[in-house]
């Protein structure tokens, strides 16, 4: 506080504040006695100069010294020890300059002293509001950028939370795909490395439009479409003022993907799935046809989808019938975004 670019106007205003104090409300003992106003008000400006360049020099020198005690108590031991020798030497000096009244006593330098560690005693205080309200903002800094970090790192975890045994299936079928047909294995392979350019292109994103969204999540159908041929049906119906809406990337990929791992599906009886959007929001529907025998399951795709949308402070709602499976997840308007 006592380096401020204003610091000597501030001390001079509290110079003129105490003469003032002492002047008109008589609030002084030096007033027992007719002291000349002119002098009187020259030696308090002074000294309030001099306690405050006190503190300065302390601030600025003494304080490095120190380093493992508390700056606040070191700066007003000090500044206390300061303020005792300037009443002493100001007493000698006011003394030999001005005589009268202001000749050195013992009295008069406790007054002097009781003064200059009045003025002393409440920089040292504001001082000290100064120093905890710059802390409190510093650790409201720390930890915005503390909440800001954490929110990242959760972040990129949740767009990481991509099922390994994804890459593993999709290579297994490419694998039987070569010996079996290389066209349809070379088609195969182009739309899996569009996925997977799609996939790290986004991994740090938090939303992309609705129009990207959905281009990759026809290149995933294209490649379900080489491997189970016509046991998969897709609908999709999306209304043409709901592409520009965002929405988190790969969400339509795991929730396709949660729908073929939980069901069962041959060309006998294809396993229905419909797409569709209503201005802001989308919805991914499909017919129950449960597998005795559930793929093996990470358990992260719901779950990341609903923490990915918590995060963007949305919620997705599920409704899980008899006959059939539906979620409904949010658009969400770049003109409206309510989180950080």
């Amino acid at each position: 506080m006592f380096d401020h670019k204003y610091n000597y106007l501030f001390a001079s205003g509290l110079g003129v504040y105490s003469f003032l104090n002492i002047y008109f409300l008589d609030g002084d003992r030096l007033f027992a006695v007719n002291l000349t106003p002119g002098p009187l008000f020259l030696l308090i400006l002074i000294l309030c100069l001099t306690v405050w360049a006190i503190n300065l020099f302390v601030q600025r020198f003494i304080l490095t010294a120190f380093e493992k005690l508390h700056p606040l108590l070191v700066q007003f031991l000090t500044s206390a020890f300061g303020v005792l020798v300037l009443s002493f030497l100001s007493s000698e000096i006011s003394g030999s300059l001005l005589g009268g009244p202001f000749s050195f006593s013992f009295q008069n330098f406790l007054l002097t002293a009781a003064f200059t560690s009045r003025i002393n005693l409440f920089l040292n205080s504001v001082n000290a509001i100064y120093y905890f309200s710059v802390k409190l903002k510093q650790k409201a800094v720390e930890a915005e950028k503390l909440k800001a970090l954490t929110s990242e790192a959760k972040l990129v975890s949740l767009n990481s939370h991509l099922n390994p045994h994804f890459f593993f299936n999709n290579l297994s079928a490419l694998s039987v795909l070569i010996h079996e047909d290389v066209n349809l294995a070379d088609k195969y392979l182009q739309k899996l490395s569009e996925i997977y350019r799609y996939i790290l292109n986004n991994r740090g994103n938090e939303l992309v439009r609705l129009s990207q969204e959905l281009d990759f999540l026809k290149n995933y159908i294209d490649l379900l479409s080489i491997r189970f041929e016509q046991s998969l049906k897709f609908s999709l119906r999306i209304d043409p003022q709901s592409k520009h809406f965002l929405i988190p990337p790969a969400v339509l990929q795991l929730l396709v993907e949660n729908v073929v791992k939980h069901n069962y599906f041959t060309q006998r009886e294809p396993l229905e799935v419909k797409i569709f959007s209503e201005r802001n929001h989308l919805t991914i529907w499909n017919k129950k046809q449960h597998k005795e025998v559930v793929d093996y399951s990470t358990g992260i795709g719901l779950q990341n989808i609903s923490d990915r949308y918590r995060f963007l402070n949305q919620e997705i709602r599920i409704e899980n019938a008899s006959d059939y499976f539906q979620v409904d997840l949010p658009l969400i308007d770049d003109k409206e975004l309510t989180f950080s």
